[in-house]
This record gives structure tokens, C-alpha cells and sequence, in this order.
């Protein structure tokens, strides 16, 4: 088994060493392609020297990054000089360990950037150099660069950008110690970022903002706050964020002595610490929090299990350094009654926390301190560190009381601020109901008089349109009325006057010169009957309706190409003279238009007789036409004296036509 191991372990060295020569090959090929390019080409093999080492500190990163950003700038691509300069403030700030240079660095790249484009690049790059002010306390200087970042993202209307900046805002304010700004800060950005379809992103300032009441004494709200991220982290099966939720509370109520809710919160988190999003870290974060818990509330068995877990995790990790396992181990061996070395660890725990602003930590280990050293019997140390644990107690004390009190203060004003609001609300409302009604006399006795003005004039304007169209169907049926007595007058005078005349002159010319003349004479007295028929149907009162139809029809047939069918019923008895000539009119005008203009091959006319109607249906199958524009068209008479002849003779009239899809017209009229 030792074998296998030994084996193991060096064909991993030896993989690892075939990847650092691959590494190390691929960055020598790239140096060769930087010096032997130019222009664009050149910067893009920069790019990718500089992409391929990042954040490694075992090639000149920072260096090689810094040459980047410069050729880049050079060649005006801001930004490729932009997406490299934000990881390269984050090296030298958390790589290299040196937030002052990476300030310096910052302050020198932003004044050489226009600040005219690539918006969110920048807003990136303005973050981390906001951070790296932080780390160094300067949070005037960390707020001022948040704020001009936040005047980028206003410029772009990025909501969700505006929402993640008020939210680091908020965070410099709580470092700051500017507790009601902090909260404001925090709370707009969860407002800004509540809809988003990313929930934890509004669930991250909620979180900041519970840490920061629980700091200031408000743990009843701190713990509403985790409650309800909770909740929703449920629905959205996010366990990272349950973790981390759990956790917290466990910690706070540690703080305030609640034992048996510390240990529940703690199992409750370790339900989500073994997840495959959750590294070694915090396996081993949450390993040390319930070491320190078993062991402070006397349940060896539980933490000697988490010990040995515990020494398996760090076994097997290159870097193990978690806070509190000092004080977690210091407790598991004052449990056991290994007092000294409990001293020893929690002064270990004192070194590593009495530099920092981790006031809680600080505090704690006081405590414990003091409870280790009257174990000792060395009541004098007992006392020193006694006294520090109350010192930071009253002090941390005065400030939550200060805040708690400013909380209070400010959401009892926002209350009566509200109250009062509301107050004037329902007295502004009881005035605009009052205004309301008398105004809604005024509007209602002003419509009435309108309603009915409005009415009587929409009487008047129906009584003037209805008379207006008597007034045009009546000039319509006198007018064509007049024209049928006329043809009825020219066409009698033609054939008893001219036409007798015409047939006297054929009959005596003899002649072969009066041959020629009689010929003439013939073909003109045939074309004056012509004239005569269309002038004044003969054959309508020959004939009757059907027969004349038939003839005509019968006549068009015979003088074009188009082919006719038809089935005609007798309904002569059905009509009155006048009705008669109206509809003769109708079929002549619509068959002359089919001749004309259709350009048909093929037409069908069908009468019939049906249950209290005559209906009349022409179709061909002609190019069609639009019905509307014809109507609309003040040169195309045809179509209205059509529709005004069936008004003449009370029928009605419908017309289907379109574009190569033939025309269809039926005729329906009462008897």
C-alpha cells in the first residue's frame, strides 16, 4: 500500500512538472511571437502572455501586464487596457500584499483613460481601486472613487450596475462607522436589485445590512433579515447562500450566550457544507465553528469527531489557516482539563486578532483568556484580561446603544413622519372629495346641458341628411325618369319622322348610281333603329322582362366572343312596368360593361324566383374590380346610376369583385 502511495505521489510530481515545462514553453513561444510582431498583431499576443500568467507570482505578472496596458493604450485600445488593468490592481492589492502601490497604480492609469466609453470596464476598474482604499481605511477616498463609478453607471442606465455599487457603498459606510448611512445605502440597493433574475444578487446587500444591525445591537432585526434570505434561498434551491445564512446566525447568537440556538444553527449548516460549489475552506470553516461549539457546551464526544476530521482536512490541504481554529482548539483542550496548553492557543488566538478590526474576536478571546488563566490559579493575567473583555464589552456596548438609539430614533421619526403623512392625506382627501362633488354638479348639470344641446343637434343634423337624401333620391328617380320619357320622345320621333323618311328614299332610288344610294340609305335606316332600340326597349314591352333579357343576352352572344349561359325564370307578372324597365336597364348597362371592360371568356346570368324576392345574379369571370374606388371615382357614372336605379326599383344591390378574381353582381328585390 506504502508503494502505491510513494507511486502516486510521483507520478503526480512528475505531472505537475510536465505542466509547469508546458507553461513555461508557451510563454517562451509567445515572447518569441511579441518580438517578432508589431501593431495589432503584437498587442494580441500580449494579450495573451499576459492572460495566460495572470495572478501567478512565480513569473513577472505584474511586469508583463503593466507593458500591456501601456502598448494597448498606445494603440488607443482602451479597452484591452482597461480588462487588464482591473485584474492587475487586484494582484498587487491581494496577490502581492501591497494595497498602497495598487493605489498609486490606480490613480496614474485613471487619468490616463478618456472617460467618454467602455463604461462598465471602467466602473470595474473603479471598484477595485475603491477596495484597495478600503483595506488601507481611507474610506473618504474609497467612497469618492464608488461614487464616480456610480456616475458611469448612470450614464450607461444600468440598473443592476447602480444596484452593486450602492451596495459597495454601503459597505464603506459600515467600515466607515456611518451606521444610518450604511443602512440607506444598503437598503436602495437591494430595492434596485430585488427583480433581478440573479435573486442572490439582491440577497448579497440584504446580508451586508443584516451583519450591520447585528454589529450595532439590533439582533432581533439582523435575524428577521437572515430569515427571510433563508426563505427565499429555499425556494431557489441556492445551498451556498443557506450556508453562509446559518453560519452567521450561529455566530451571532454565540455572541449573545444562546448555546443551544448556536448549535442548531450549526447543524443547520453543515446540511449544506458538503456541496460540490463549497471548496475546502469552508468545509474546514464550518469543521472549526463546531469544534469551538461542542467543546465550549462540554460535548466532547461530538468534537473529538470533529477533531479527527478535522486533522484529516488538514492532512491533505497545502494551506490551512482558518480563523478561530486557535480558539476552537483552545477550547477543546480546556474541555479535556489541558489548561495550559489552552493558554497557550488562545494567546496564539490574541496575536493573530489584536491588530485587526475584528473587535468580536478580540473580545472572545479576552474572555476566554480570563476564564484559562483563574483555571491557573494566575489570577493577575486573569484580572488584565477580564478587565479587557468588559473594556471592549462598554465600549462596543455604548456604540450599539448609540445606533440602536439613532435606529429607533430615525424609524420612530419615519413613523411619524408616515402618520402624519397619512393625516394630511385624508384631509387633502376629505377637501378633494367635498371639490369632487361640487365640481361633479357642475361637470353633470354642464354635460346635461351639453347632452341634450348635443342631441338636439344630432337630430337636426339626421333630419337635415335624411332630407338632403330624399332630396338627391328624389332628384335621382325624376332625373332618370326624365331621361327614359326622352329616349322614349327620340326614339318615337326617330322611327315615325326620320325612319319613314329613310325607308320612302331606299324605295324609290333604282338606279345602279341609285342603288349605292339605296344601300346607304339602308344600312342608315338599320342603324337608326339601332339607335331607336337602345333608346326605347321595343322588345321589354314585346316581349316582356324575361323574354327581353333572354334577347339581349341572345344579342350579345351572337355579336362576341364571349360565351353565355343563362337560366331566366318568368317573373314578368311580378313586376310593375316601371320596376320592369329599371331592372332591363340594369342588365343592359351591367352586360355592355362586361363587353366593354371585363375581359371575360365566359359569363352566366341566373333569375329566379324565391320566397317573397326576385334575385338576379350576373358573374364573370373577367380581371374584376375595385367596387370602392369606383364608387369613390367622380368619373364613373355607371356604377352610380346603377345603384340608384335599384333604389328606384327597391332592390338591392351587391357587387364581389377583385383583382383576377372575376366580378360577381346580385340583385335582390322584394314583391
Amino acid at each position: 500500500m506504502k508503494s502505491i502511495c510513494r507511486l502516486l505521489l510521483c507520478f503526480l510530481t512528475f505531472s505537475l512538472s510536465a505542466q509547469e515545462v508546458d507553461l513555461t514553453n508557451a510563454v517562451q513561444s509567445l515572447k518569441l511571437k511579441i518580438n517578432n510582431s508589431e501593431g495589432g498583431e503584437r498587442l494580441m499576443w500580449m494579450d495573451s502572455l499576459s492572460k495566460l500568467i495572470q495572478y501567478r507570482t512565480d513569473f513577472p505578472y505584474d511586469s508583463i501586464a503593466s507593458q500591456t496596458i501601456d502598448y494597448a493604450l498606445e494603440l488607443d485600445s482602451t479597452r484591452l487596457a482597461l480588462e487588464h488593468a482591473i485584474p492587475l490592481v487586484d494582484h498587487i492589492t491581494l496577490g502581492l500584499g501591497n494595497p498602497e502601490e495598487a493605489i498609486e497604480y490606480f490613480n496614474n492609469f485613471k487619468d490616463r483613460v478618456p472617460k467618454r466609453q467602455h463604461f462598465m470596464e471602467l466602473i470595474e476598474f473603479y471598484i477595485e481601486g475603491s477596495y484597495s482604499n478600503m483595506l488601507l481605511h481611507r474610506y473618504v477616498e474609497s467612497l469618492d472613487i464608488l461614487e464616480q463609478a456610480y456616475e458611469f453607471s448612470l450614464q450607461i442606465k444600468d440598473r443592476t450596475m447602480q444596484g452593486v455599487l450602492k451596495e459597495h457603498i454601503g459597505k464603506v459606510l459600515c467600515f466607515k462607522g456611518d451606521f444610518q448611512e450604511s443602512a440607506a445605502a444598503l437598503e436602495e440597493a437591494h430595492q434596485m436589485l430585488k427583480d433581478h433574475s440573479r435573486p442572490e444578487l439582491a440577497w448579497r446587500p440584504k446580508e451586508t445590512l443584516s451583519i450591520l444591525y447585528s454589529q450595532n445591537g439590533l439582533q432581533a432585526e439582523a435575524k428577521k433579515i437572515r430569515m427571510e434570505i433563508i426563505e427565499e434561498a429555499r425556494k431557489y434551491g441556492d445551498k451556498g447562500t443557506l450556508y453562509d445564512q446559518f453560519y452567521n446566525q450561529a455566530f451571532d447568537e454565540m455572541l449573545h450566550g444562546n448555546q443551544n440556538e448556536r448549535l442548531r444553527y450549526l447543524d443547520s449548516a453543515r446540511v449544506y457544507t458538503y456541496i460540490p460549489e463549497h471548496d475546502k475552506f469552508v468545509i474546514q470553516e464550518s469543521l472549526v465553528a463546531r469544534l469551538g461549539a461542542y467543546a465550549e457546551n462540554g460535548m466532547l464526544e461530538q468534537a473529538e469527531a470533529v477533531k479527527q476530521e478535522l486533522d484529516e482536512q488538514r492532512k491533505h490541504s497545502e494551506y490551512f489557516e482558518i480563523k478561530e481554529y486557535n480558539l476552537a482548539m483552545a477550547h477543546y483542550e480546556f474541555a479535556k482539563g489541558n489548561y495550559q496548553r489552552a493558554a497557550t492557543l488562545g494567546e496564539r488566538e490574541y496575536a493573530n486578532v489584536k491588530n485587526t478590526q475584528f473587535f468580536e474576536g478580540i473580545y472572545i478571546t479576552h474572555g476566554f483568556l480570563a476564564k484559562v488563566y483563574d483555571s491557573l490559579g494566575d489570577l493577575g493575567r486573569a484580572h488584565e484580561h477580564l478587565r479587557a473583555h468588559h473594556r471592549i464589552k462598554d465600549s462596543v456596548g455604548s456604540v450599539q446603544k448609540a445606533n440602536g438609539f439613532s435606529y429607533y430614533q430615525a424609524l420612530y421619526e419615519a413613523e411619524k413622519k408616515d402618520s402624519e403623512i397619512v393625516s394630511q392625506k385624508s384631509e387633502i382627501a376629505l377637501l378633494n372629495a367635498r371639490n369632487r362633488a361640487q365640481n361633479m354638479w357642475i361637470t353633470f348639470g354642464g354635460l346635461g346641458i351639453l347632452a341634450v344641446l348635443t342631441i338636439l343637434y344630432l337630430v337636426w343634423v339626421q333630419n337635415a341628411t335624411k332630407r338632403k337624401q330624399q332630396a338627391q333620391a328624389r332628384f335621382s328617380r325624376n332625373l332618370i325618369k326624365g331621361q327614359e320619357e326622352e329616349r322614349t320622345r327620340v326614339a318615337r320621333e326617330l322611327h315615325d319622322g326620320v325612319g319613314q323618311k329613310l325607308m320612302l328614299l331606299a324605295k324609290r332610288s333604282k338606279s345602279g348610281e341609285d342603288a349605292a344610294v339605296k344601300s346607304l340609305a339602308m344600312d342608315t335606316l338599320e342603324e337608326l333603329r339601332s339607335v331607336s332600340r337602345h333608346l326605347h326597349p321595343a322588345t321589354l314591352e314585346k316581349l316582356g322582362f324575361s323574354g327581353a333579357i333572354r334577347a339581349i343576352i341572345d344579342e350579345v352572344d351572337a355579336n362576341t366572343d364571349i360565351f353565355f349561359t343563362h337560366s331566366i325564370e318568368d317573373v314578368d307578372e311580378l313586376l310593375s312596368d316601371e320596376n320592369s324597365l329599371q331592372l332591363y336597364r340594369i342588365m343592359q348597362e351591367l352586360l355592355n360593361n362586361i363587353v366593354k371592360h371585363s375581359g371575360a371568356r365566359a359569363v352566366s346570368v341566373d333569375i329566379e324566383r324565391k320566397a317573397g324576392t326576385i334575385e338576379i345574379v350576373v358573374k364573370d369571370n373577367g380581371k374584376g374590380f375595385s367596387f370602392k374606388e369606383k364608387i369613390r371615382d367622380s368619373a364613373s357614372l355607371g356604377m352610380r346610376t346603377l345603384l340608384e336605379r335599384a333604389r328606384i326599383a327597391g332592390a338591392k344591390l351587391h357587387v364581389e369583385s377583385g383583382a383576377a378574381l372575376g366580378t360577381t353582381v346580385s340583385l335582390k328585390m322584394g314583391i
